[in-house]
């Protein structure tokens, strides 16, 4: 066997990690033949990812044709609304997705998929998005396991202290998974088709966001609800966020500098454009961190990042863990009244006459 020999290069590698749990798959096609090549190629693709990370929490992967049905099959161990929830508006459609279960006193992870989307590992040639769809949610795995590592027993636990500031840690700890997901499986894939789905993505979710998260504040001049006020702005402005962390997540996996001219030039004119620098300097903090965090403070640049992007849509978040805690101010302006500058109008009448 020669020196360059793949499978000798194969066996060179550490033995997977992958542990001994249950592979589900749901409602596959009637073609026998198709159902064989995929599982097969899935496998591989799950013991090779395997051999690159620690898998060691794996709990089990499910892949369906109904990808609701997928989701609901797998036991949490827990009661939620929200774990089995995924993206879907704005064009943007989740197709794969982690779930933290709990087993035996402790925490392991489940992978779903949607097997219309990673059925494509059924082809002849290697299909290297659908490759990067496995491999990231199998990367999840991983960057969990981090976190119980220094933090044992903070996930799937009540919130403790300040509202918002738990609030905004878990808006960022979803922006930095995505990261972390990316640049640990990018190394597994080949090419530029991963780089330009994730910036493609970028520019979908920016689009319109700010405008989303300033009619949350429009609502909010109604219901007056704070709380929702602070879940539903995130929300908006997160999301561009988190999209901009698989690029750059995916972009440094490869060691390919992230050139938003480049990348993102329709983002340019958005005001989602100066946050990018900054997220880019947290999440590569956090990664270098990653190893030592004291629960989610490690992410509190992330936060700062979010503060930043509520703040150019309009609300003013304040955090303060100590008593009187954390506040959210919403500065009347015409891009956050319901009927614009005509409200503003009628603020401006109302004020305190002051003599010039």
């Amino acid at each position: 066997m020669s020196q360059d020999d793949p499978e000798q290069k194969q066996d060179a590698l550490p033995p997977s990690t992958v542990p001994s749990c249950q592979l589900s798959f749901r409602g596959l096609s009637d073609n026998h033949e198709w159902n064989e090549r995929f599982i097969r190629n899935f496998q591989d693709v799950l013991f090779t990812c395997g051999r690159y990370m620690d898998l060691s929490l794996l709990d089990g992967v499910t892949a369906g044709f109904d990808y609701d049905d997928a989701l609901a099959s797998v036991d949490l161990g827990y009661e939620s609304t929200v774990a089995r929830q995924y993206t879907n508006e704005g064009g943007l459609l989740g197709v794969a997705k982690v779930l933290r279960v709990k087993r035996e006193g402790g925490i392991k992870v489940h992978a779903v998929f949607d097997a219309k989307v990673v059925g494509a590992l059924a082809g002849e040639e290697i299909c290297w998005p659908a490759v990067n769809i496995v491999a990231h949610e199998l990367a999840h795995v991983t960057v969990i396991g981090w976190f119980q590592a220094h933090s044992p027993g903070v996930m799937l636990a009540p919130h403790k202290g300040d509202w918002a500031v738990a609030t905004m840690r878990e808006v960022a700890h979803t922006i930095w998974e995505e990261y972390a997901a990316c640049r640990l499986c990018a190394p597994l894939t080949q090419g530029d088709a991963v780089l330009a789905i994730y910036a493609d993505s970028t520019e979908l979710a920016v689009d319109g966001a700010m405008d989303k998260a300033r009619e949350a504040i429009k609502a909010y001049r109604t219901h007056g609800e704070i709380d929702r006020l602070l879940v539903e702005t995130t929300g908006r402005v997160a999301n561009p966020l988190k999209m901009a962390a698989y690029l750059m997540g995916h972009a440094d996996g490869q060691e390919t500098d992230f050139d938003a001219e480049d990348r993102l030039p329709a983002t340019r004119a958005s005001e989602f454009w100066p946050l990018l620098p900054d997220l880019l300097t947290a999440l590569r903090a956090a990664w270098e961190s990653r190893h030592a965090w004291n629960g989610l403070e490690g992410e509190d640049g992330i936060v700062r990042v979010v503060q930043d992007a509520l703040a150019r849509a309009g609300a003013i978040v304040t955090l303060q863990q100590e008593p009187p805690g954390s506040r959210v101010d919403v500065p009347f302006s015409a891009a956050t009244m319901p009927n614009g500058e005509a409200d503003m109008a009628v603020i401006r009448m109302l004020e305190p006459w002051r003599p010039g």
